[in-house]
């Protein structure tokens, strides 16, 4: 979408929720644009031909009584005493104190309604009102001043009238500048008195006062364009204004929500891990007490069962009782490592000699799926500084999932080299079913299986690689998940260098 387009579309939202008026102005038909263009260049509209919604209204009005706080207050009306008396000898007294007493009253009610205006701090509900007041005394005042034009006109004394005529139009230009941020407040302080002086150079007759006021009429015209092109700019950097206020405004209400969302979070969270820690200890109690009296009965201690399907169901609640038992944990490791709440006690590990015991752990489910356990260690790797349970945590969860997932005569590779950067990296490879790439980010979140999970339930409840992720995340390394269907699966690990200590020449030797 254009950057025109979009401003359309923002200001006809502005003017919808301005009220039913704006609602007529947004709707305008085409042929009521159609009409405006002819005007375009005299009325005062944004950039797409809509016209100003309130709130810009009220910003010119602003711009416009700030452009009027001159530090003396009455410095214009006074310069009218010294003008008036250069016409003393020429005109009678009670001619010349009727403009400048016009000017004063003009003057004064242009302050108060600058000193109401401050005040007030109006909405843009009430702008049209105080645009009513200012341009009333605007109106007001460069009639006083157009009024001279008659009042100091001197007959006969052609450089006297002259001077009058020449001292208008150089009021124009202050009055051009000061009025030139409102449009509306430029066309009731110029053009009286621009009508004001043609209507004395007509008055001539003769040809040369006639062209002259053909050239001021052309000359107000263009004035006019160069104000309104000015008013244009003033328009721009106004809805420019505007607009960052409203991002400022949604971005700070979206900062309130993601706060009050992050708190809520915060809550649930603090709920859950209060929740996992009284279950833990009621759970855990009787799931202890199950798994000992399923060994006791899987083992005959007392006698041998009468009917040994009841040994076979010993054993059954035996292995469900240690399957619940490793949940629990696994669900309460998460939720720490969530928490922020997961502590690990470091200390210098030999990785290979970690790896060689986990490796010693999962090889009884290996054989028994016929899978081959192979290690690939590049030799005199560094002494990691690191938490010993999280770490044997890893290889062991690693392990398991491979073992778990690779067909009969699958084969599972360990590995640790260092790399290039300094850093550790260490893992699995296998040959087994592979992860979809579009899967593999969904794997990594507490309780999801791709589809060869699903495919066998029971075999895992989608903690391990999350708890993976964690434990490495705690030490400051990453956990790389990289796979293919029917290519296997490489799961690394990666720890920092400064987990890493330089291995002693004795630690080396053995």
């Amino acid at each position: 979408m254009r950057a025109g387009e979009i401003r359309q579309k923002e200001s006809v939202q502005r003017s919808t929720i301005a009220g039913p008026a704006g609602v007529r102005d947004a709707t305008r038909t085409s042929k009521d644009v159609g009409e405006a263009r002819w005007f375009s260049a005299f009325l005062p509209h944004t950039s797409n031909g809509q016209p100003l919604t309130p709130e810009i209204r009220l910003e010119q009005l602003r711009m416009f009584v700030e452009s009027q706080k001159l530090p003396l207050p009455y410095a214009f009306p006074l310069l009218m005493i010294p003008y008036a008396a250069c016409f003393s000898g020429s005109i009678a007294w009670y001619w010349l104190v009727v403009p400048v007493i016009l000017v004063f009253i003009s003057t004064w009610f242009n302050r108060q309604n600058i000193l109401a205006f401050t005040a007030a701090q109006p909405e843009p509900a009430s702008v049209t009102a105080w645009e009513r007041r200012f341009l009333a005394v605007g109106f007001l005042f460069s009639l006083s001043l157009a009024s001279t034009a008659f009042f100091f006109w001197a007959p006969g004394n052609e450089v006297q009238q002259s001077y009058v005529l020449t001292a208008l139009l150089l009021i124009m230009v202050p009055i051009s500048l000061i009025t030139s941020c409102y449009m509306p407040g430029f066309y009731v302080a110029a053009l009286p008195l621009a009508a004001a002086v043609t209507a004395r150079l007509l008055a001539y007759g003769d040809l040369l006062h006639v062209s002259l006021a053909v050239v001021l009429v052309i000359f107000v015209a263009l004035l006019v364009q160069l104000m309104a092109r000015v008013n244009g700019i003033m328009l721009h950097s106004i809805t420019l204004r505007e607009d960052k206020s409203g991002l400022v405004e949604q971005l700070f209400k979206a900062k309130r929500e993601s706060d009050e969302a992050r708190a809520r979070a915060e809550e649930a969270n603090r709920a859950k891990s209060h929740f996992l820690a009284n279950m833990s200890h009621e759970l855990r109690t009787p799931l202890n007490a199950i798994i000992g009296f399923s060994e006791v009965m899987a083992s005959e201690i007392f006698g041998k069962h009468t009917v040994p399907t009841y040994k076979e169901y010993a054993n059954d609640i035996n292995r469900s009782g240690q399957h619940l038992l490793g949940l629990i944990n696994d669900v309460l490791d998460l939720s720490r490592i969530e928490a922020g709440r997961f502590q690990i006690i470091e200390e210098e590990l030999d990785l290979v000699q970690l790896a060689e015991d986990c490796r010693r752990i999962v090889e009884i489910r290996a054989q028994a799926q016929r899978v081959s356990l192979i290690a690939d260690f590049e030799p005199n790797l560094p002494i990691i500084y690191g938490d010993a349970r999280a770490l044997r945590q890893t290889w062991i969860n690693l392990l398991t999932n491979a073992v778990k997932f690779s067909p009969p005569g699958g084969e599972v590779l360990m590995f640790a080299r260092m790399e290039p950067g300094d850093e550790l990296r260490f893992g699995i490879h296998d040959n087994g079913p592979g992860i979809a790439e579009t899967e593999i980010e969904k794997v990594l979140h507490a309780f999801t299986q791709g589809a060869s999970g699903l495919a066998q339930p029971g075999k895992g409840s989608g903690l391990g690689l999350s708890i993976v992720k964690g434990l490495l995340a705690v030490h400051g390394g990453r956990f790389e998940l990289k796979s293919k269907l029917g290519q296997g699966t490489q799961a690394e690990c990666v720890l920092p260098p400064q987990r890493l200590r330089a291995r002693t020449a004795a630690a080396r030797h053995a």
